[in-house]
């Protein structure tokens, strides 16, 4: 939902401050750019989160469109990094994770840069 400093907050289930939904949320294709924590990563974007699946979902629409919208920024510790993460079909990898002491613009895999190139 649209924020501003005077944006009414409240606690959500895992008691984190967010915007009360008293406006219309934003669909995902709206947003420039996405920040968020990781567990872990790899150098092509590959992210571990906690599991619930939320991310993937929201942003399964840039498996079938050309968009570059919203970038996905990821951030992590530096010592969160592994060599490879297994991705799945439905996986939707970062465009770069920003960490306490390098920032990695993600490497896309052959198949991903097959469906950029291609559609």
């Amino acid at each position: 939902v649209k924020y501003t400093g005077s944006t009414a907050m409240a606690a959500n289930r895992f008691n984190i401050p967010e915007p009360v939904r008293s406006n219309r949320p934003l669909p995902p294709q709206q947003l420039d750019l996405v920040v968020m924590p990781l567990v872990g990563f790899d150098c092509k974007g590959g992210r571990m989160g906690m599991g619930g699946g939320f991310y993937d979902r929201t942003f399964a629409f840039k498996h079938h469109t050309r968009t570059h919208k919203p970038y996905l920024l990821g951030v992590a510790h530096h010592c969160q990094q592994v060599s490879s993460l297994p991705m799945e079909s439905w996986d939707i990898p970062l465009n770069a994770i920003v960490t306490d002491t390098s920032i990695f613009a993600a490497q896309p895999t052959q198949q991903q840069r097959d469906f950029l190139n291609n559609g």
